[in-house]
């Protein structure tokens, strides 16, 4: 039970999905982008061809995603988060010693296994069963950390790859995500509060004020996979993790553009820097004024974001990379609020799997078709065509959102009991 005299437990597991993400999604994902240049350009590989590695990662991590959900509740989660953190990163510090194009796909093959125990599935699902009040505030934290930890640690890598080279740079990344992952996963970190004899936080003020307990209720899986309206939402969390691919790209732009090494950095800090800001603030106006409100939000940010760095001023750019943050905010954030929103509780594991599955797969996908069209149209004009792209992808995410919240507030309405069926009122 918990103990009113102390902190409760969630705001631990808060910290240690703080950590899980950082040392995942942070330091390695959110830092990548860094290491692009310096390889391509040392081991002669072209963007494309190097960049295929992340679809590597992210079709392995679709093929294990499906079944997370059902490990978790099956198998000791500090067995899976622990075990997941050895192989992630062991591949990271291996890369370093790599000199050819299949060592990088089995690593980002590797990664991706592992990768779909750690970044994409566990804070929401840990979280959202943790936190029965402040959930938005909760996710928006954890997933924030790994903004902070991208945001220090671009600069940060761009310095040791400077200084000691590429290899040294996977070597001290590897070493610092092991350190962040693995004691949280084998010692702090469980799926929900009843595994240790706990409530989750905020539970105990509803039922006191209602008198019963708090029931997990919402849309069963089966039905919502049935409406056009649940796919719509998986399209639109598809097209948001598309516009994520960018911040693994905007290092090169700092340098193919004539701005340097440092300045590439600097717009991958700028935009991590939006990032934490974009899942503090959508997570607090989710908080404060519903799902349509903060998605609206996010779609809007990320447009500007595009627009401002399609103009051809250093200064316009990096106020563009920032905005352009928001977009991860959408993307790992968001759409998996808007699942727990719109559909309750009662199957929210296994639709999240769903959401998961696009962000490791879309992310991946659009890092190689950048490259690629980087390849096909010079560097420069490449990456201009690409923000086109991007901003397109955004307006079309946009009114995915619109029309998959509409439709699957109605059928969520046919699930409510007594008015309240575990799933939000929130407009």
């Amino acid at each position: 039970m918990n103990n009113p005299g102390r902190i409760h437990r969630a705001w631990w597991m808060l910290i240690g999905c703080c950590l899980l993400q950082g040392g995942s999604l942070g330091i390695v994902h959110n830092c990548r982008g860094i290491f692009y240049a310096p390889v391509i350009e040392d081991l002669g590989f072209g963007m494309g061809a190097f960049t295929f590695y992340v679809l590597f990662f992210g079709v392995c991590s679709c093929i294990v995603l499906p079944f997370v959900g059902t490990l978790f509740r099956c198998i000791d989660s500090r067995i899976l988060l622990g075990g997941a953190s050895l192989v992630f990163s062991g591949t990271v510090f291996a890369m370093g010693f790599f000199r050819t194009l299949p060592a990088f796909y089995i690593a980002g093959a590797l990664q991706g296994f592992a990768g779909a125990f750690l970044m994409f599935y566990p804070a929401p699902y840990i979280l959202g069963n943790w936190f029965h009040k402040k959930r938005g505030l909760a996710v928006g934290l954890a997933a924030a950390f790994s903004g902070i930890v991208g945001g220090l640690g671009n600069p940060l890598g761009n310095a040791i790859i400077r200084t000691f080279g590429w290899r040294v740079g996977f070597f001290s990344f590897g070493a610092i995500s092991l350190l962040m992952m693995l004691p949280v996963s084998v010692f702090l970190l469980r799926c929900s509060p009843e595994d240790v004899g706990c409530r989750p936080y905020g539970a105990e003020d509803d039922e006191a004020l209602t008198g019963e307990s708090c029931p997990l209720d919402g849309v069963p899986a089966s039905r919502a996979k049935r409406e056009s309206a649940f796919w719509l939402l998986i399209l639109a969390g598809l097209l948001a993790s598309f516009t994520c691919s960018y911040c693994s790209h905007l290092s090169p732009i700092g340098i193919y553009f004539g701005y340097g090494s440092a300045v590439g950095a600097l717009m991958v800090s700028c935009s991590m820097a939006g990032n934490v800001v974009g899942k503090l603030l959508l997570g607090h106006l989710y908080d404060r004024f519903g799902l349509r409100v903060s998605l609206a939000a996010g779609t809007a940010v990320t447009a500007a974001g595009y627009l401002l760095l399609l103009i051809n001023s250093l200064t316009a750019r990096i106020a563009g990379a920032a905005l352009y943050g928001f977009s991860m905010a959408t993307s790992t954030v968001m759409i998996a609020i808007a699942i727990r929103d719109i559909y309750g509780s009662r199957d929210c594991g296994e639709l999240l799997s769903y959401s998961s599955m696009v962000s490791a797969l879309g992310t991946s996908v659009n890092a190689v078709i950048i490259g690629y069209m980087v390849d096909g149209f010079g560097r420069q004009r490449g990456y201009i065509i690409s923000f086109w792209y991007g901003l397109a992808l955004t307006l079309a995410m946009g009114a995915l959102f619109i029309v998959s919240v509409r439709r699957g507030r109605k059928i969520a309405a046919e699930y409510k009991t007594g008015g309240n069926a575990g799933v939000s009122s929130k407009p």
